[in-house]
């Protein structure tokens, strides 16, 4: 089993769900910088954003609708299903064909273009993996209670901002592979956040930099189970956390005082005492919480799907069956030492889209050359950073470049060309952080800097 390096997220709540809300989040710490309320409020403001919906929009709004019950029902037999009495839509109704399917949404009283919150739309979009994790929102008063004040935790918790909420090296990196993968997909017909493509790879990342202690294991024992709902979901996550506290009470010189108390603060997280059972002042909405913020973000970058055994779509559930790329991850964990080098070695093999192909297309310098200029900033380039970017914009034309040789290749082209390239450290650790570079001499160069 891989040692323990004190990588697990603490604090995740049922808010912490969809991935594109991040991608929403992004754009507007980018604009707004450091207050929290004005953070929340543009956040809350562009998710309730009212949009007219499209007539090839309806079908899809109309399921999402009659599913969330967040609107009134009429069937095909004429009776009517009222809405969730604190539904948002209580003023729309949905008419339902014979066969379940959506024949029209209307306005009861009818009151101009049909207009709806942005993320209801958007999640309803037939393409997104999920379609639960939309957040409620009042733009008239934001507090640290707020579904969007979580999600303002939830970049803060993945180190995607800092506690000033300003963008960290991994929020900068993340923006620039969702502004890359937007313009790979201009062509598309409709620009979708929630629809979490091109940018898995860099999700994935900063996912298990952050929680990698815990996704390693979880990723061992849901490569063994044929489905997953959330009873035994409550179970897995709590098995997981025991193992952790058996390994650190087993000690031995690769468990350090950091993990080990990480792996304290994570069985308190979970509403767990000392020896792993359930304290009984109602654990499991906790235990809940944790474990579904993580199944969710495990949907969205494709290790995880949402259809039952006769491949019809779950996705209205908390339900979960593990994909070929999570096999395929769990596969090659035992070649890692720790979760930090399994994501340099096998992280971008294990999200591939056809690792075969990926293999066979190996010449990634155009990408190299070009993630440097999209990472250069005031102290050069952060190498980290650097290296999802370069492993992205590969993944994105079919070639597999696997965050640890990104990096491999930097610091050699520092080492072989040092009029081109300088390392330095940055705070921490013994590795060299960032390199200056001279992007006028690498344009001159060109890709053979990187031979």
């Amino acid at each position: 089993m891989m040692r323990l390096e004190g990588r697990i997220a603490l604090g995740l709540d049922e808010f912490m769900l969809r991935f594109g809300h991040l991608k929403v989040l992004l754009l507007v710490l980018r604009k707004t910088y450091g207050n929290r309320s004005r953070i929340a409020r543009r956040l809350a403001e562009t998710l309730t954003e009212l949009v007219e919906v499209s007539p090839d929009q309806v079908q899809d709004l109309g399921e999402y609708l009659t599913q969330k019950k967040l609107c009134v029902v009429r069937h095909s037999d004429g009776s009517e299903t009222a809405a969730h009495p604190r539904a948002r839509y209580a003023h729309l109704r949905v008419t339902l064909g014979g066969d379940g399917k959506v024949l029209d949404i209307s306005a009861l009283p009818a009151e101009g273009p049909l207009r709806v919150w942005l993320q209801d739309l958007l999640i309803a979009d037939s393409r997104t993996r999920s379609k639960v994790g939309a957040v409620t929102a009042d733009t008239r008063e934001m507090t640290n209670k707020s579904g969007v004040s979580h999600l303002v935790d939830w970049a803060v918790i993945l180190g995607i901002a800092n506690k000033r909420l300003s963008l960290t090296s991994a929020g900068r990196a993340l923006s620039t592979v969702c502004d890359q993968a937007e313009l790979r997909n201009a062509t598309a017909l409709r620009s979708n956040p929630y629809v979490i493509g091109d940018e898995r790879l860099a999700f994935a990342w900063v996912l298990f930099m952050t929680d990698g202690d815990v996704l390693v294991r979880l990723i061992n024992k849901l490569a063994t189970l044929p489905a997953l709902a959330k009873a035994e979901a409550m179970q897995v996550i709590i098995d997981v956390s025991n193992q952790m506290r058996d390994e650190v009470a087993r000690g031995g010189p690769s468990v350090t005082l950091s993990a080990s108390r990480t792996v304290r603060d994570f069985q308190k997280d979970l509403g767990l005492n000392a020896h792993g059972s359930s304290r009984p002042t109602k654990p499991s909405s906790t235990v809940w919480h944790r474990m579904s913020s993580r199944l969710e973000a495990l949907t969205d970058i494709g290790l995880l799907e949402k259809t039952d055994r006769d491949g019809s779509s779950r996705q209205f559930d908390y339900y979960y069956r593990p994909t070929e790329a999570l096999k395929r991850a769990s596969r090659t964990l035992e070649e890692a030492s720790t979760p930090s080098e399994w994501v340099a070695k096998h992280l971008a093999e294990a999200l591939a889209t056809n690792p075969a192909v990926s293999q066979s297309s190996n010449d990634y310098r155009p990408e190299l050359v070009e993630a440097v200029k999209l990472c250069l900033g005031p102290t050069g380039v952060h190498i980290d950073s650097y290296a999802v970017v370069a492993a992205s914009l590969a993944a994105m034309r079919g070639k597999l470049l696997s965050l640890g040789e990104a990096r491999e290749r930097l610091t050699n082209l520092a080492v072989r060309h040092p009029d081109i390239a300088r390392l330095s450290r940055g705070y921490s650790g013994s590795r060299a952080e960032f390199a200056s570079v001279v992007v006028g001499k690498i344009e001159q160069t060109g890709v053979s800097a990187f031979d």
